[in-house]
């Protein structure tokens, strides 16, 4: 009789309570699905209240027309890229066009022209 007792105990306690455990878990997924055509389909979660509110965006400082950063514009001028510096409104004046009459069909119609002499060039 002790047997039985401490075999159930033993083996069986724990087995019970793993059956019961997959049951529960069977009867919570099955709860979450809805009936018919989309039976398998789980429901969606619904979203948590926000708990704190959102952080303050970051706002860029104002550009200057100096950063004083002179070795990152040293560096930048090594590379050709002077008038890129990202901390300061230091930029480079862009040329005014000349005048005359630079048409972009015109310089279209020079390089076409110049191609097709390169390419008489080559076949002579």
């Amino acid at each position: 009789m002790l047997q039985s007792v401490l075999f159930f105990l033993v083996l069986g306690l724990p087995f019970f309570l793993y059956l019961l455990n997959a049951y529960l878990a069977q009867r919570d997924a099955r709860k979450g699905m809805g009936g018919g055509i989309a039976g398998g389909i789980p429901r969606p979660k619904e979203a948590k209240t926000p708990r704190a509110s959102a952080r303050k965006a970051r706002v860029r400082r104002a550009r200057v027309a100096n950063c004083g950063r002179t070795f990152s514009h040293f560096a930048l001028a090594l590379v050709g890229s002077s008038a890129s510096c990202r901390y300061c409104t230091y930029l480079e004046p862009v040329a005014p066009p000349p005048p005359g009459g630079n048409d972009p069909v015109d310089e279209t119609e020079a390089a076409i022209r110049a191609a097709e002499e390169i390419i008489d060039q080559s076949r002579h």
